[in-house]
């Protein structure tokens, strides 16, 4: 087997520092498993009402999408012209679970719309619904494309293709005027044309649309909002016909029928789900929205997150549904052998204050990133060099005590103990270590054997009297780096040391990883 490519190698450990624990699963009191991801909550105008993790991390919406790719039929006029209701235009942004319903509304509109099956690119899968499968089993049926999850999304767009006047074979590609005006109507609900909207191919064949966290939270406070006549239009039917959207039990239909017509659940492939809370009572006057990815692409995590959501946004019925069956872990027998643990907690999902400024939704003027940097107020200018070190000392002696008491709680005494060890031969230095204590942590900058002496103990004996003197100090840790995949790491975890972070492209671009020992 071939290794994966640099690039593909450094995008996963990317993707890594952007994540947060989101759930742990236990087993007997033990963690078994992490879950981690990034979630955010916003505003209409993209300000973050809370998160974990990097809210401006680029994913892959996947199903989560489908409100929004539905949104071109809409707001074109497509969907009022060609008598779409409330059942068709559900099951479009749905992701059904091929129960009779669905199939029969499905059918039902491409024979409206005088199209057929063989029209549909998705292609056949079984019905997600246990019950259909059964059923068709019975019969003696194999599955169609009609039982795909994806079946109304397609039937949509090739209602779009009809409404343009375009042909619907290739319906599907790029290039085609139907993922054209999907794009064009998706940028402008984030604020203006978005370069790079579509990221590869969905598994049903059409092309994924790619954004921020924090941007499809944005696009979801703007559904529930119903910022504009169209977006009204398909909120209305995905909350009139939860059972559309997904099917008896799922989780999103389950969510919405707890809370109805307060909350729309949308879930999409690889860890996603998205959420709409419609403005109700306090503490939520105004339309959220929410958007959740698991970074390893399960979807177990996601009803113990969006549960702790829903509870912080006063939805305490919803989010009773929402963990339903997923909180215990159990048994082939049913007995309870662990749990699944929430490790964001709701105050992280619901600031008192929105974060400032729109990040990634800037009003009609489209997407601006990095922002630039605001001219100094008047009277102010910068000043450097080694004249003004006595002033910068004692204005951080002066200011550092209050920043702690915002930032930690509490002001600190940060003064910094300097360590240098050294192994000696007679007056030749055998090994040394340079490290400093600060702040209950030893940090070991240096740690260097000759090398003649390598191999014989000496970097662990300098290691070892390092961690003494940290632990004698009252150090709960000792950190340190080391570079990426050396013949170090593994000196370090032999002593106890364990990953915690890795640094692409860190000391002369050389990968870095940092490791930890708890004292």
């Amino acid at each position: 087997m071939t290794q994966p490519s640099g690039d593909i190698r450094r995008a996963g450990f990317g993707w890594n520092a952007g994540c947060e624990p989101l759930v742990a699963v236990t087993r007997g009191g033990v963690v078994e498993s992490v879950h981690r991801g990034v979630v955010a909550v916003a505003d209409v105008r993209g300000r973050l009402l809370g998160s974990t993790g990097d809210p401006d991390l680029p994913i892959h919406l996947r199903s989560a999408a489908k409100p929004f790719q539905a949104l071109a039929l809409v707001a074109l006029g497509g969907a009022r012209e060609m008598g779409f209701t409330d059942e068709e235009l559900a099951v479009v942004c749905g992701s059904h679970a091929g129960e009779e319903r669905h199939v029969r509304v499905v059918a039902g509109l491409l024979d409206r719309l005088g199209l057929s099956v063989s029209d549909l690119v998705c292609g056949p899968d079984p019905p997600a619904s246990r019950a259909a499968r059964d059923r068709l089993v019975q019969r003696g049926e194999t599955p169609s494309p009609l039982h795909n999850g994806c079946s109304g999304k397609h039937a949509g767009m090739l209602a779009l293709a009809l409404f343009l006047g375009a042909p619907t074979a290739g319906y599907e590609r790029p290039s085609h005027p139907v993922q054209r005006e999907i794009a064009a109507v998706v940028g402008r609900a984030l604020g203006g044309e978005i370069r790079g909207l579509f990221s590869g191919i969905d598994r049903c064949g059409v092309p994924v649309l790619r954004v921020s966290v924090r941007q499809a939270a944005t696009l979801y406070a703007r559904l529930a909002a119903a910022a504009d006549p169209s977006l009204a239009r398909i909120r209305d039917a995905m909350v009139a016909q939860p059972e559309l959207v997904a099917g008896p039990g799922l989780f999103d239909t389950r969510v919405m029928e707890a809370a109805p017509g307060a909350v729309l659940a949308k879930m999409g492939a690889e860890g996603v789900q998205g959420l709409a809370l419609l403005p109700a009572a306090p503490p939520r006057s105004e339309a959220v929205g929410c958007c959740v990815k698991v970074e390893d692409g399960s979807q177990r995590a996601i009803p113990m997150v969006a549960a702790t959501l829903l509870r912080a946004w006063g939805e305490a019925t919803a989010a009773a549904a929402a963990e339903e069956g997923a909180r215990i872990v159990t048994s082939g027998r049913g007995a309870h052998v662990g749990d699944r643990v929430p490790l964001v907690g709701e105050s992280a999902l619901r600031r008192e204050q929105p974060e400032a400024g729109g990040g990634g939704f800037v009003g009609g003027r489209g997407v601006s990133w990095p922002a630039p940097a605001p001219p100094l107020p008047d009277g102010l200018r910068l000043s450097g060099g080694d004249r003004e070190a006595r002033a910068v000392a004692r204005f951080l002696r002066s200011e550092w005590p209050r920043a702690d008491e915002e930032l930690l709680g509490r002001a600190y005494d940060w003064h910094s103990d300097m360590v240098v060890i050294a192994a000696k031969n007679g007056r030749r230095t055998a090994g040394a270590l340079r490290g400093h204590l600060l702040g209950g942590v030893g940090t070991v900058q240096e740690l260097l054997v000759a090398e003649a002496w390598r191999g014989r103990g000496v970097g662990s004996i300098l290691l070892a009297a390092f961690e003494e003197r940290a632990r004698s100090n009252r150090c709960h840790k000792v950190v340190l780096r080391t570079p990426l995949g050396s013949q170090a790491e593994g000196f370090y975890r032999e002593r106890g040391y364990r990953r915690e972070y890795t640094l692409l492209g860190h000391h002369f671009r050389h990968d870095f990883l940092g490791m930890a020992k708890y004292l």
